[in-house]
């Protein structure tokens, strides 16, 4: 009886590990791959359910949207990852529970916990840290010391817009996920939402510690995302208006180390976008939250582990805009989030109007419709560095085209503050400057769609242009 009992034991034993594997969920190739060079792996636990995040958009109030989204995805957390908690916990594991989209990031996991992590109920994959590469310049070149009003702010007639609309960003705030940013430069400093008391808090967030332990201030290794905020507000008061939004302020969150971004970091960054804390990530206030952000990182199309940080953002009322990348001038190049069917994502065009012959083209794996969704200048544009706090430097690529597109959105939101994101999205693609475009060079065709059958995979709508957007009627004309 005993051996029949022992049988029967070891058979259902064997049932149960064989069975297992077949119930596990997926486990990214890179976490195996880690495991077998080192024997251990960061892993991203990404449990399966999703809150319901459908009725914050009837919410009015912003902060109380704001708010609303955060508790319904802490609770979401809290409730599909207690018993994965109570689990690490009990291993002594350290490990960041990530409520932005259910997720838990768990440091140094072995074989054996990976396995038990993968066949744990409500677990829908684990996936590895994967470093992204930062959408880099293509090129690189000295700025002269004063050039007034950028050509590049002319060409988008933001200048023009100041004038008509009366407004520049005021009220509005801004951010950006990249390098981090000089905070002192003198195109930037008098913009900073921390400058008035000195204090970083719920203005700078650097999950990685690369500017100090614990983070301190604002730093930029990189001259990147002190570049591309430049783009959206830089203005020194005097000579050097580089920014779309001038009378806008800005946070920025350091998501990615120095040429390369973190899933860790990215993640992060995204949840403190969402609802910001002071940089010890205590006190969350999410009425602090920013109402457009600027992401000039990406990596290859069809990535979809962004998705749930961005159903996030739009929840919760802020605008995520998304670089292309630089991997034309093949089609089908573009790059995961910026071909999301719920990002907007922009290519770049020269100075001559013509697409940029780097700028990654559609279609897109994610989305139905033409992609990228719009146009910017991207090619030697000038704009604030790290370097010193009187540096600037033309860059060229998406990344330069992005933040003009970020910094349209602070404008139109300064004009309506409550305008909802779709709307302003859709008043903004649909009015660009189509006329003026040149032929690009590379494929004609993209995804059976002509360059100038717009919307197309190349420039998409069009070129942003913002007096177009704010006489829609076009009775001015684009430029």
């Amino acid at each position: 009886m005993k051996r029949k009992l022992s049988l029967l034991l070891y058979g259902l034993t064997l049932y149960a590990m064989t069975a297992s594997p077949a119930q596990a969920a997926d486990v990214d190739p890179l976490i195996l791959n880690q495991l077998s060079a080192v024997g251990h792996a960061d892993v991203f636990v990404k449990m399966t359910p999703a809150a319901d995040l459908s009725r914050a958009a009837a919410i009015e109030d912003r902060n109380a949207r704001l708010w609303s989204v955060y508790d319904a995805l802490t609770g979401d957390a809290d409730r599909s990852q207690r018993a994965i908690r109570t689990f690490l916990r009990g291993r002594g594991k350290d490990f960041k529970i990530f409520w932005v989209n259910n997720s838990l990031f768990v440091r140094g996991a072995n074989r054996a916990l990976v396995d038990r992590l993968a066949n744990f109920d409500g677990v829908a994959y684990l996936r590895g840290n994967h470093h992204i590469p930062l959408v880099m310049p293509v090129e690189v070149s000295p700025a002269s010391a004063v050039e007034g009003v950028g050509w590049n702010i002319e060409m988008v007639r933001a200048d023009d817009f100041w004038a008509a609309s009366g407004h520049n960003g005021d009220g509005i705030v801004v951010a950006n996920i990249d390098t981090g940013v000089r905070w002192t430069h003198e195109a930037l400093t008098n913009q900073y939402r921390g400058r008035q008391d000195v204090s970083h808090d719920y203005n700078w967030w650097d999950p990685s510690e690369v500017c100090g332990t614990p983070p301190s201030a604002p730093c930029d290794n990189n001259d990147h995302g002190t570049h591309t905020m430049g783009t959206m507000v830089g203005d020194d008061g005097g000579s050097n208006q580089i920014g779309m939004a001038p009378g806008a302020k800005w946070m920025a969150a350091k998501g990615c180390e120095s040429s390369s971004c973190s899933s860790f970091a990215l993640t992060s960054s995204a949840q403190w976008i969402a609802c910001p804390t002071d940089r010890l990530g205590n006190n969350p206030d999410c009425s602090k939250a920013p109402h457009v952000v600027n992401n000039s990182w990406g990596g290859g199309g069809g990535d979809p582990w962004y998705q749930g940080l961005v159903d996030s953002w739009l929840a919760a009322g802020i605008a995520p805009i998304f670089s292309a990348g630089n991997s034309g001038s093949g089609c089908n190049t573009l790059g995961s989030p910026g071909d999301y069917a719920n990002t907007v994502g922009v290519a770049s065009v020269t100075q001559s109007d013509v697409l940029s012959s780097r700028s990654s083209r559609g279609p897109s794996t994610l989305a139905s419709r033409a992609q990228p969704d719009i146009s910017a200048p991207g090619a030697s544009v000038r704009s604030s560095i790290a370097t010193s706090d009187t540096s600037y430097a033309n860059f060229s690529g998406t990344s330069m085209a992005s933040p003009h597109v970020a910094g349209a959105i602070a404008l139109m939101k300064s004009v309506v503050p409550t305008a909802p994101n779709l709307g302003m999205y859709n008043r903004m693609v649909r009015n660009t400057c189509q006329s003026t475009l040149g032929t690009p060079g590379g494929a004609a065709s993209c995804g059976g769609v002509m360059w100038n059958d717009f919307p197309s995979n190349h420039y998409g709508w069009g070129r942003l242009d913002m007096m177009a957007i704010f006489d829609p009627a076009g009775e001015v004309p684009c430029q």
